[in-house]
């Protein structure tokens, strides 16, 4: 939808007052990039259709996967939903090395770039970074036994999971 739809559709699907609501256009005019109307509608209709804890998840998922909230919170089901939705690629046998990870995952086309975001300080596994281009992931780094989290940059995300 268009940005300028947003608070109409606020004022449909939300229970806000409408102190709140102007409160929120007001905000999100000042400051557009923040995108607050489109997070507070999206919110309310997660609420809506599937419930409070699950919207709670969800906003812990969107949060945790571009680093700013604890990986270790989500439950497993909502963390191997939202790497689906990033793509989640499934490994069976032993992990290969982060580059090999960043490269299986997608993130990067080849061996070679992974090492460069690597060295540069671009890649992280669960929200760490790693620095060390021959880095290799302990087992025990697999979120609910199985999961990895790959990341790019600040927005470029990926999943792994272990079959085993």
């Amino acid at each position: 939808m268009d940005d300028r739809d947003v608070g109409r559709y606020l004022r449909y699907f939300s229970f806000r007052s409408r102190e709140e609501l102007e409160e929120l256009e007001k905000a999100t005019a000042e400051r557009p990039a923040a995108r607050l109307a489109q997070r507070a509608l999206a919110e309310e209709l997660t609420t809506l259709v599937h419930g409070a804890e699950e919207t709670r998840q969800a906003v812990a998922a969107s949060q945790a996967l571009f680093g700013r909230g604890s990986l270790d919170d989500l439950a497993p089901e909502t963390l191997r939903a939202a790497l689906t939705e990033a793509g989640l690629v499934r490994l069976s046998g032993e992990l290969p090395d982060v580059a090999g990870l960043l490269r299986d995952s997608g993130l990067v086309p080849s061996l070679k770039e992974a090492r460069r975001v690597i060295a540069e300080g671009g890649a992280y596994v669960n929200n760490n970074r790693v620095t060390e281009v021959d880095a290799t992931v302990p087992s025990d780094d697999l979120l609910h036994g199985r999961y990895l989290v790959l990341r790019r940059g600040k927005r470029s995300f990926a999943g792994v999971e272990l079959e085993r």
